[in-house]
This record gives C-alpha cells, sequence and structure tokens, in this order.
C-alpha cells in the first residue's frame, strides 16, 4: 500500500511540476467604436447645395448648405449594430442619393476610412465632380459617388 501512495505521489509531483508548453499569439482585436460623427462639407465652386439624411427613426431634416459650410451629426450604435443613415445631396441640375453610415459585419472598409483615434468620424466632402469620403488614417479622399444629372 505504501509503494501505491508513494508513487500515486510521484506521478502527482511530476504532473504538476509539468510545464506545458503552449504557444500563444497575440489576437489583434480592435475595438469597435460606438460613437460616430458624420460631416457633409459643402466644397462645390457653385456656393449652394441642400442635403436631407436620416435613417430608419430619424428624419434629420432638409439643410442648405452655403460653400464651406458643414453639416454634421452623430450617434450611437444601436444595440443590434444595424446602424444605417443615408443622404440625398442636391445642387442645380444634379443629386446624389447614399449611405453615409451602414453596418458592417464581414468587412471593416468604413470603419477604416472614419477611425479617428477612438472615435469614429466619417467625412465625405461634396465636390464638382461628386462626394468624396476621407480616409482619415491615411490623410487622403476617396471620390466615392458621381453626380446624377437631372437635365
Amino acid at each position: 500500500m505504501i509503494r501505491y501512495v508513494a508513487a500515486l505521489l510521484l506521478v502527482t509531483v511530476g504532473l504538476v511540476g509539468a510545464q506545458p508548453e503552449v504557444q500563444s499569439k497575440k489576437i489583434n482585436i480592435r475595438p469597435l467604436i460606438s460613437k460616430y460623427y458624420v460631416h457633409l462639407i459643402n466644397d462645390l465652386s457653385s456656393p449652394d447645395m441642400t442635403v436631407h439624411c436620416k435613417s430608419g427613426d430619424d428624419d434629420l431634416g432638409f439643410h442648405h448648405l452655403h460653400k464651406g459650410e458643414d453639416f454634421q451629426f452623430h450617434f450611437k450604435i444601436n444595440f443590434w449594430k444595424t446602424t444605417l443613415f443615408w443622404c440625398t445631396v442636391e445642387k442645380p441640375n444634379a443629386y446624389i442619393s447614399f449611405q453615409c453610415f451602414w453596418p458592417e459585419r464581414k468587412s471593416s472598409w468604413l470603419r477604416d476610412r472614419c477611425k479617428d483615434g477612438d472615435v469614429g468620424s466619417c467625412i465625405w466632402r461634396i465636390k464638382d465632380d461628386g462626394i468624396y469620403l476621407r480616409f482619415n488614417a491615411a490623410n487622403t479622399e476617396e471620390l466615392i459617388h458621381k453626380w446624377i444629372i437631372t437635365r
């Protein structure tokens, strides 16, 4: 009996002292941004334009912007992560209707461009040839939508 106890003691000490060799990899998980700011900036050569933005829950109304003015709003992502905003921008003889914020589950295209520190800042600049989205990290702008001519 003493032999069994001694053997059990040796096995226990051997197991407790064993250090399993496990390689751990750091998982790069980007924290999700919960609050976003959306800017629509009039950078047209002609002076005036109209902006109308809304979501499924909120209509932000019509806003008349002079050259250089910025219409902005902010929001928090809803619990289901389905927050979606779209805007219609009109200038004489042309318009663009587009999603200015959408939920992303499988990609991070919009999040990557709007990330500005620990907040989201989606900056849409309205120019003569279309609407550009600022890529904050790269300090560049990308043409995303072209004008639809009405006449």
